[in-house]
């Protein structure tokens, strides 16, 4: 059978693939149909009468970017709350809480992201006193701490006698009265009261959002996952928050992001009882799929929670999982056919859950590999054992960049193991990368640029220990053809013949986006693709 005929021919310089070992590149590509039906040299592409041609000259053309690690749904509610990643001090962070109040009513909830250990300090007696009374929830940079004003302790029944749970602490005074701040599980104890924007409420700002991605060049993403599978909505609310949120707005998504689904792990049992499978098409949508379920290994580098193996071995930090529980789960989950995504960012997490990967049964054929999310101390013996698992690298390239003040201060004499992405590729894991956002911007050239120079560009320090950064092709094809591989879409982060058309016209050249440097901070897209279709950009 003869391929269709193109119904839409672009020209430009594109990359049909990026592999580590470089880009394959055309003058041209045929779009019938929703894929690639011709690719290679200008003359080569036929433009059948009645076909629309679009020229862009020098500019760069690449397959759509996929964010392999996104938090969608805070993304979206992120531009409703107070953010805090620029204030110098808690006492900016407590004026713009007393700001945010004072245009609120009495009851009304106060939330916001973004405050630092450094940032809060001792500041909490004056976030308390700018909160007015008010119920009021400040997620850490990191996510992985909160601030709860007394009002919110309040309403959750948590006081002075309430003992930390199993994975979590509660900070505590001198007197032994909580000061607000909750780490890890502690925050379980409040979150669930915290109001939430969810459904219909949530559909604008998730359509900025998703205007913002095509903006970037984003065509594909998997969402991460919450952190339990309570607080859910509409007819999916035993998936948890997030995925009930993005399946009840499934209309708002469809045909402008490729999206796999991500479920937190207390929702395997569901998921299986319904037969929901990772890999596999929401019901009735075209470009949602389901994805991996996630539990949370440990914590995290900025609020020192990560799981470390000591100096002499000995463990710190807080491990928010037992491995029994990663076996059960694992158990349960693989003769499902749905796959782990296990945040893990110490060394000691790393190999707790590599552990309960290699002793997992069976997956079943055709089922995506697993993946370990983060990876950002990893003992060298514990590289190989992701490839001999295959289990996949989860990685975000601007967390390097943001935090190699942190892994100076706290991890200095494992500097060297710290967001070892060439150790992985040199032991043949699969690198897929993603931005965590809202944790850190959604911008992927500012990833694609840290994990080259491991620094932001506008860092006047330099590049920061690129021994263990990628190429300009390995770095792109993580973003691309990688992340199609780990879902098992062999149709998808290329565009050769046959492909999916999702695709983004950048504003930039080649040789521009080859060079890898300051300028990629100016990258972004002109036209964005899905399926063939033109998405709408921010």
């Amino acid at each position: 059978m003869s391929a269709a005929a193109p119904q839409l021919v672009i020209r430009g310089a594109i990359v049909l693939r990026a592999t580590p070992e470089g880009l394959e590149l055309a003058e041209a590509i045929g779009i019938a149909d929703g894929r690639v039906v011709a690719a290679g040299r200008r003359d080569d592409v036929p433009v059948p009468a009645g076909a629309r041609v679009v020229d862009v000259g020098p500019r760069a053309v690449i397959p759509g970017l996929h964010d392999f690690h996104i938090h969608l749904v805070d993304l979206a509610r992120s531009t409703r709350s107070l953010r805090f990643n620029e204030d110098p001090d808690g006492g900016a962070v407590a004026a713009r809480v007393a700001e945010a109040a004072a245009a609120l009513p009495p009851r009304a909830w106060i939330r916001g992201r973004g405050w630092s250990e450094v940032q809060l300090g001792g500041a909490t007696p004056a976030l308390e006193e700018a909160t007015g009374g008010r119920p009021t929830w400040l997620m850490s940079h990191d996510g992985h701490s909160a601030w709860a004003s007394a009002a919110a302790r309040r309403l959750a029944g948590l006081h002075a006698a309430t003992p930390d749970p199993d994975g979590g602490r509660i900070e505590r005074d001198e007197h032994g009265e909580p000061t607000g701040v909750l780490r890890e599980r502690a925050m379980d104890l409040v979150s669930e009261h915290v109001a939430r924007v969810q459904g219909s409420e949530l559909r604008d700002s998730l359509d900025l959002t998703l205007r913002a991605l095509a903006g970037h060049g984003i065509t594909g993403a998997s969402e991460a996952g919450d952190y339990t599978d309570r607080n859910g909505v509409g007819a999916d609310a035993d998936l948890g928050d997030s995925a009930s949120s993005l399946t009840d707005l499934g209309d708002l998504i469809d045909g402008r992001l490729r999206l796999s689904i991500g479920i937190p792990a207390d929702a395997i049992a569901a998921a299986a009882a319904r037969g929901l499978r990772t890999g596999v098409a929401v019901p009735d949508r075209r470009t949602l799929r389901i994805g991996w379920a996630k539990h949370y290994t440990d914590g995290a580098l900025g609020s020192g929670t990560a799981a470390l193996f000591g100096p002499g071995g000995e463990p710190a930090g807080i491990l928010r999982v037992t491995p029994e529980r990663l076996a059960d789960d694992a158990a349960l989950a693989r003769p499902a056919g749905i796959g782990l995504a296990l945040h893990a960012i110490g060394d000691r997490a790393i190999a707790v859950a590599l552990d309960a990967f290699e002793g997992a049964p069976a997956r079943m054929p055709g089922a995506p590999m697993d993946r370990i999310e983060h990876v950002q101390l990893l003992r060298p013996p514990d590289a190989p054992r992701f490839a001999r698992a295959g289990v996949v690298a989860s990685v975000q390239p601007i967390h390097a960049a943001a935090d190699r003040d942190l892994v100076e201060r706290h991890w200095a004499e494992r500097a060297d193991d710290a967001y070892a992405w060439r150790r992985l590729r040199t032991v043949g894991a699969l690198l897929v990368a993603g931005s965590d956002a809202p944790v850190e911007d959604v911008d992927p050239w500012l990833g694609i640029h840290a994990a080259v120079h491991r620094r932001f560009p506008d860092d006047d320090r330099g590049d920061w220990r690129t021994g263990e950064g990628l190429t300009l092709p390995e770095a792109l094809s993580a973003y691309t053809v990688a992340a199609a591989i780990a879902v098992g879409a062999p149709d998808e982060g290329h565009l050769r013949v046959g492909a999916r058309a999702d695709l983004a016209v950048l504003n930039a050249d080649l040789s521009t986006v080859l060079r890898a440097d300051d300028e990629l901070a100016s990258v972004h897209a002109e036209l964005t693709l899905v399926d063939g279709r033109e998405v709408p950009r921010s």
